[in-house]
């Protein structure tokens, strides 16, 4: 199989030139990072809108990562076996239906399953988006064309906290998605002239892992349900009155059975969703955890600062934008670089220095966040966390992949996809129980309401501190990833 994959693989790689593939691969890396963004900056205008909580509002970015989780393995697999490219333009049909869709939700449980359905589109981009830039390319321009795919990325969400904020500002909500429809059916027709056909990478017809899938659905789901039900405890509004301590309780044994038991699954199935021996390979399991944890600690950073500028500091939407915008702008200044720089040195460094400065950003947020903060400060910290993921990012990226069989580069570039919604699912969920557990504590401590800057600047403190500790154990796993199978160094290339 391994002679019929790289023979596949050299044949594909003529036909597109590097520039044009990325520019249409790009087109669902740009929908499904746009939407992010521009989602988090409306969201405290959808909060006040539908009158619901923070505890219930987070379950509109929580549905579509949990739904990406679930299905982003199989779309990967499926885009091996089949075709990487009929995956990809069926990922980006789906997601441009829910989008158009999500426009028109008149109640926060329909947008939440209009969510899921845009979830399930989001899969068939970014599992295949990746897989098809590696397989047009060779070994020595993969950093490069995956560090302009990063660029990419980084201006949807450059553009996204600016549209975002104009939108949530002077137009109806549902614009924030209704924006996503006419990229989504331009890119389909690009998509189908520019990209070659791509021949199955596995030739074997097989059923995808199912039961796999909902294990690790499962496991997810009540992880995170269990924080948001610990986190309606802390708002002194307990989802299921005076049994929510025990059911809570429950769901996260029940989340422990079910990942105990994706693991005993994934062994002995013969086709697993996750293939557990990848992870044999150090540099690509690390490379795989070490993403996880920088995640969990950007969710700090995209989805908690936007509703503090708003809450206290009583910033626009759009002035919330401005200062958000800082991070993807630095971080397309230098993911480029960093993705050229990963074809000539080990990526143990530099992701490890870029995850690195993260940690210190966050740090330096808890040492500066007041109630009356400078809107400058924040935006040094947004450019130093954008320097710290454009550093991070395309190298680890490249690490993972590379480590991967050539058979196998879907599954892989699902399983980069998965570290990341694993890690901002966790995160968010994570980061609204911590911050409402720490507001109701201050809130104890000093009286007022919940709101008032004595309770929300100190939770907000707390906040920092505790996603510092994972971004500095991101650090320690991003140094002690496995040896560069293609030994480079730094000091190799230094005297190069």
């Amino acid at each position: 199989m391994n002679i019929i994959s790289t023979e596949n693989n050299k044949a594909e790689k003529p036909p597109v030139k590097i520039w044009v593939l990325v520019s249409a691969t790009g087109l669902g890396a740009f929908l499904a990072s746009l939407d992010g963004t521009i989602v988090n900056l409306g969201l405290k205008t959808i909060q006040d809108f539908f009158g619901v909580s923070q505890n219930q509002i987070q379950w509109i970015i929580l549905s579509y990562l949990l739904t990406m989780i679930a299905f982003t393995t199989i779309a990967g697999d499926l885009g091996d076996r089949f075709s990487n490219k009929k995956i990809f333009q069926i990922g980006m049909a789906i997601f441009t239906l829910a989008s158009f869709l999500c426009f028109f939700a008149k109640s926060l449980l329909a947008l939440i399953l209009f969510r899921v359905l845009q979830g399930v589109g989001a899969t068939g981009l970014v599992a295949n988006g990746m897989a098809i830039i590696t397989r047009f390319t060779s070994q020595k321009k993969r950093g490069f064309a995956i560090g302009l795919n990063s660029l990419i990325i980084a201006v949807a969400v450059s553009l996204g906290p600016i549209l975002g904020g104009v939108i949530a500002q002077y137009l109806r909500w549902g614009w924030i998605f209704m924006i996503n429809v006419p990229v989504g059916i331009a890119g389909l027709f690009y998509v189908q002239y520019i990209i070659p056909p791509t021949p199955p990478m596995n030739t074997e017809r097989r059923k995808a892992d199912v039961l796999g899938s909902v294990l690790l659905a499962s496991f997810l789901f009540l992880l995170v349900f269990c924080f948001s039900v610990f986190a309606s405890i802390f708002e002194n509004e307990p989802i299921f009155g005076s049994s929510t301590k025990l059911l809570a309780g429950l769901f996260f044994g029940f989340s422990i059975l079910s990942l105990v038991g994706f693991i005993l699954w994934e062994k002995r199935t013969e086709h697993p969703v996750v293939d557990l021996k990848m992870f044999k390979n150090r540099r690509f399991a690390i490379g795989v955890f070490s993403a996880v944890l920088a995640y969990i600690g950007l969710c700090v950073i995209i989805y908690q600062l936007p509703l503090f500028t708003q809450v206290i500091l009583g910033l626009s939407q759009l002035e919330t934008g401005l200062i958000i915008l800082g991070t993807p702008i630095a971080m397309a200044t230098t993911a480029v670089i960093s993705g050229y720089l990963a074809d000539r040195i080990d990526a143990k460094y530099i992701t490890t220095l870029g995850i690195g400065v993260m940690t210190l950003s966050l740090i330096f947020g808890a040492v500066f966040t007041t109630d009356v903060v400078a809107k400058w400060v924040l935006a040094i910290i947004a450019v130093i966390i954008g320097i710290a993921l454009g550093s991070f990012i395309a190298p680890n990226n490249t690490s993972v992949m590379s480590a991967a069989p050539e058979n196998k580069l879907g599954v892989a570039n699902s399983m980069i996809s998965l570290s990341t919604n694993v890690g901002f699912s966790i995160g968010t969920a994570l980061a609204t129980a911590v911050f409402i557990y720490s507001q109701n504590y201050f809130q104890k401590k000093n009286g007022g309401l919940l709101d008032d800057a004595s309770n929300y600047v100190p939770a907000m403190k707390v906040l920092f501190v505790v996603f510092a500790v994972f971004m500095f154990c991101s650090t320690i796993f991003s140094w002690f990833r496995g040896p560069d199978p293609f030994e480079r160094s730094f000091r190799k290339n230094k005297k190069d």
